[in-house]
């Protein structure tokens, strides 16, 4: 059989394996027993539909909320999410500052999207809430190590912040019960043709989250391709009494427009809500596959790309002088679940719902 014939079989084998159970093994949250959630943003349009959602969710008990820059300098991001909390009644919710540069390349910022304020550039009333005084990264550690095995890491920006936590307090990933983020993917990037936005942002950081050996799902932009947001959306939104579901119609607009002037899109990808969205009810996720999943931080071309390895195998080589020759096909233990297939209409009506609900509880 040749090579490409192996691999055709072992390709087969792979697709027709059953989708894994969620890596923490445990019910999804409920009103009665929330999950317990750090929030890492960089506010930003889809940052701020995906904090709205999470502070008026019950099964999430928001901890903290942590802001690296990445859509913009985390002076402006810590402004947005002090406004933002005000705007859903959540002002008891710490809000603390992290990194303002990626560990080691060029901040990238995206006022082009997201407006010069970050926020499509419709106006939240002035903070009257604090931020939080303990940098984000020490608040991170306080939180997790405080009650390990206790605090999902629920981050949609840049991973800085969290690397940085990694870094400062070893073992501290052991100690987080999960990691489910927005960032990467399988299939092609939206920052350049290989790589996804929040993980171009900062490969070096993403690449200490992906080995540190903490439960991770990645929802990545296979994933949130499946959720949109489209025009038809807004008027629900608007008609609501609702302050918050008026304001997300105002960013929506802005957020969708942005996609029209590309001119490839009907409607805008909720990828950070979706995010929240699985930490509320991961049978949101019809499908989910493990994977190892690296993140290049050397290539050219392919600099934060999330390189996934599907079947978890590797080729094992053995030298024989003039040549090397194939000795067999080694298992690679999986560091992610990724989210295949989602259920795109139950995710949009929690989205819509819980956002113009006048009382999510």
């Amino acid at each position: 059989m040749r090579r490409t014939e192996v691999f055709g079989v072992i390709t087969l084998a792979a697709c027709l394996a059953a989708p894994s159970p969620s890596p923490a093994g445990e019910p999804d949250p409920t009103r009665e027993t929330p999950r317990r959630v750090i929030l890492d943003v960089d506010p930003g349009i889809d940052d701020a539909l995906a904090m709205l959602l999470a502070m008026r969710s019950p099964e999430l008990q928001i901890e903290a909320i942590t802001v690296v820059s990445g859509n913009v300098i985390v002076d402006q991001g810590v402004r947005n999410a002090l406004k933002l909390v005000e705007l859903a009644g959540r002002g008891e919710i710490p809000v603390a500052m992290g990194a303002r540069y990626p560990l080691k390349r060029k901040l990238i910022t995206a006022e082009t999207i997201h407006g010069e304020d970050g926020l499509g550039n419709q106006p939240l009333p002035e903070p009257t809430v604090a931020v939080d005084p303990r940098p984000a990264v020490d608040l991170i550690i306080e939180i997790v190590t405080a009650d390990p095995g206790e605090i999902t890491l629920v981050p949609v920006g840049p991973l800085t912040n969290i690397a940085q936590a990694f870094q400062k307090q070893p073992g501290l990933a052991g100690q987080v019960a999960e990691i489910i983020l927005m960032g990467g993917s399988i299939a092609g990037g939206n920052a350049t043709a290989a790589a996804e936005a929040n993980i171009y942002n900062d490969p070096e950081a993403a690449d200490i989250v992906f080995r540190s050996g903490a439960p991770i799902t990645m929802v990545d932009l296979q994933a949130t391709a499946q959720t949109r947001i489209e025009r038809k959306h807004l008027p629900r939104l608007r008609q609501s009494a609702s302050p918050v579901a008026q304001y997300v119609a105002a960013l929506g607009d802005v957020y969708i427009g942005f996609a029209e002037r590309l001119g490839f899109f009907e409607g805008s990808d909720l990828h950070d809500p979706l995010a929240i969205g699985l930490a509320i009810d991961k049978t949101l996720a019809l499908e989910m596959r493990p994977m190892w999943i690296g993140v290049e931080t050397k290539g050219e071309l392919t600099y934060g790309e999330t390189v996934a390895n599907r079947y978890l195998m590797d080729e094992a080589l053995k030298d024989l002088g003039d040549r090397y020759t194939i000795s067999g096909f080694p298992k690679i233990e999986p560091n992610a679940d990724v989210p295949l297939k989602i259920d795109a209409e139950r995710f949009l009506e929690l989205f819509l719902s819980r956002l113009e609900s006048e009382d999510p509880s």
